[in-house]
């Protein structure tokens, strides 16, 4: 299992910490879509529960949207039950632009696991540019979260290569805090992404990741808990049966996303 710390990030975005009112999911945003830069991280999908809390109040008094008081509870008129609350939260996150992406999702649960478990902050020890291109390298070394994307994590330099989705290993090892990788995915092949393994128990492991299914339309995205049932222990992974939100494999977005990807891997965090 992750560390208790780590976990709790992950139920803090499953239910992100507003006053009064549970069960708001963290949507899913993604900045290449806005191609925003210089920005606080919690506006460009890299911001932590209590960021984008913080944020989505501070926008509703900013803006007179008469979602919170000024206690910051939520006050949406109509609304009666924690989940029509939670559902126009939702709505209000995502007609804003509020909510993380994969790699801010899982950076911010990674930092916390070895924070707690090796006593070290991953952020620093990232490799993000050569030092030659210096005022990137700063910019890295400032930002590390909001530099922390799906192809640094895939870099050779942070994270070893543990298997090929598409040969065949022993799946059993795989540990918590592993990460299946997928570059170059998605229908025009421009796209990269990638979930957290956070336990692996009987032959199935279980996965978070924040994403955005197709078939969901505008409001049903969001981080995401899946699983992937080794039932061909002596087969690649997507010979497996991997399970998210009712749908199995081939009407499963991320299986499709994953055996459509350039490289899809397995990779372990080295330091």
């Amino acid at each position: 299992m992750l560390s208790p710390k780590a976990q709790e990030v992950i139920n803090k975005y499953f239910s992100l910490p507003f006053q009064g009112i549970i069960n708001v999911r963290c949507p899913y945003f993604n900045n290449a879509r806005r191609n925003l830069h210089g920005q606080l991280r919690v506006l460009i999908g890299k911001g932590s529960p209590d960021e984008i809390v913080e944020e989505a109040i501070i926008l509703s008094k900013q803006y007179h949207h008469n979602i919170f008081d000024n206690d910051g509870f939520c006050c949406v008129h109509g609304a009666h039950s924690n989940d029509e609350k939670a559902d126009d939260i939702r709505k209000f996150l995502i007609n804003n632009d509020l909510g993380v992406d994969c790699s801010g999702f899982i950076s911010h649960i990674l930092i916390e696991h070895y924070k707690e478990t090796k006593n070290i902050n991953i952020a620093t020890r990232f490799h993000f540019w050569p030092i030659k291109r210096l005022w990137r390298y700063l910019i890295a070394k400032l930002r590390p979260i909001e530099n922390m994307s799906v192809r640094v994590y895939a870099k050779d330099e942070n994270t070893e290569k543990i298997a090929d989705a598409r040969s065949f290993f022993n799946w059993i090892w795989l540990q918590p805090a592993d990460l299946i990788t997928m570059i170059e995915t998605g229908p025009n092949k421009k796209r990269n992404h990638m979930i957290l393994i956070v336990q692996n128990e009987e032959s199935i492991i279980k996965y978070v990741h924040a994403r955005a299914w197709s078939s969901e339309g505008k409001f049903g995205h969001g981080v995401s808990v899946g699983q992937i049932k080794i039932t061909n222990p002596g087969k690649n992974l997507f010979e497996q049966t991997w399970e998210e939100n009712g749908k199995i494999n081939s009407d499963n977005e991320t299986f499709l996303e994953a055996d459509g990807a350039k490289i899809c891997e397995v990779r372990r965090i080295k330091f």
